[in-house]
């Protein structure tokens, strides 16, 4: 090889790179892993993202949809109740002569407790950064134990599903109590064959004796239960109403649906609902025993549904 030619193969072998192992081969393939493991948790967080929302979607829904039950039941209830807030007599056969036939809707209602799986004994959302915080240091750093409610408490609180669950139980046992009324109501005005308000003309005496001691007896059981019930569940209801929304926004992150809004607040201060709202007078529980054959006390327990609350 010439002078020459060696030179210009020198010049040539020195223009060629060397090899950068770490730049041409280690370092886009760490890009690249990187980059698919940043996709992947990416996905994976929106993924989750999505899911805590459509959880709190859900669980607003089925919260509102209970909400809005339990008002539909209580509306349903007081224009019932209107057919009959004039009540002022305890004497048992006067006041179911008061009490109308209710041709209304009396049709049982269903609730599905499971739908409020959400709510928990204490409150776990939308909770405030000074709360957050202490609770991580209590619950967390020093592992102390979660306070709950005392088996009172919680049996007393909206929390407790299976009391909401016996709300709208009792409620369906209104209805059936009024429609167990409506067929008897009909039997006694057939049998007294003068019209709706006989009773309140007639000498006392005369319309039982005319109905006769077995189905004036449980004319009156039947209107008394429906009565004490009726008012019950009024204010098992007004309670609920009152006191659920704060429950329900207490167990459902809001601020992955800021788009929805606080939850429903349920507020009546009408003249008319304020009224109706107030339990009807008392029976004469003497003439009621008269009536029925039973033990004034058995009866007074028997019509005091407070006692359930």
């Amino acid at each position: 090889m010439s002078h020459n030619a060696e030179i210009i193969a020198q010049a040539i072998t020195a223009i060629k790179p060397t090899p950068d192992y770490l730049k041409d081969y280690i370092f886009p393939f760490v890009i690249a892993f990187f980059s698919a493991l940043l996709g992947g948790i990416s996905a994976i967080y929106i993924n989750r993202h999505q899911e805590l929302k459509n959880i709190a979607k859900e669980n607003y829904i089925s919260a509102n949809q209970v909400f809005l039950l339990a008002q539909e039941c209580l509306s349903n209830l007081v224009a019932i109740k209107y057919n009959y807030e004039d009540i002022k007599s305890d004497h048992p056969l006067v006041r179911a002569g008061q009490f109308p036939t209710i041709i209304t809707n009396l049709d049982d209602i269903t609730f599905n407790a499971h739908s409020l799986y959400f709510i928990r004994t204490i409150p776990t959302a939308n909770k405030k950064a000074k709360q957050k915080l202490i609770g991580f240091i209590k619950y967390r750093i020093l592992r102390k134990k979660i306070e709950q409610p005392s088996a009172e408490e919680l049996r007393k609180s909206w929390r407790n599903i299976v009391k909401i669950s016996s709300m709208f139980g009792n409620y369906n046992q209104v209805m059936g109590l009024l429609r167990m009324r409506n067929t008897m109501n009909e039997e006694v005005k057939q049998l007294l064959s003068e019209g709706d308000n006989i009773m309140l003309h007639a000498p006392i005496e005369e319309v039982r004796k005319r109905i006769g001691d077995k189905l004036c007896g449980g004319f009156v059981d039947v209107t008394e239960s429906a009565i004490s019930l009726t008012d019950y569940v009024m204010q098992e209801l007004h309670n609920f109403l009152l006191e659920f929304s704060e429950i329900a926004e207490s167990n459902i992150e809001l601020k992955r649906i800021k788009e929805w809004g606080r939850f429903p607040i349920y507020k009546n201060t009408q003249e008319a609902f304020l009224e109706c709202m107030k339990p009807i007078t008392k029976p004469n529980y003497k003439i009621l025993s008269e009536y029925t054959g039973a033990p004034e006390e058995k009866l007074r327990n028997k019509y005091n549904f407070n006692q359930l609350a």
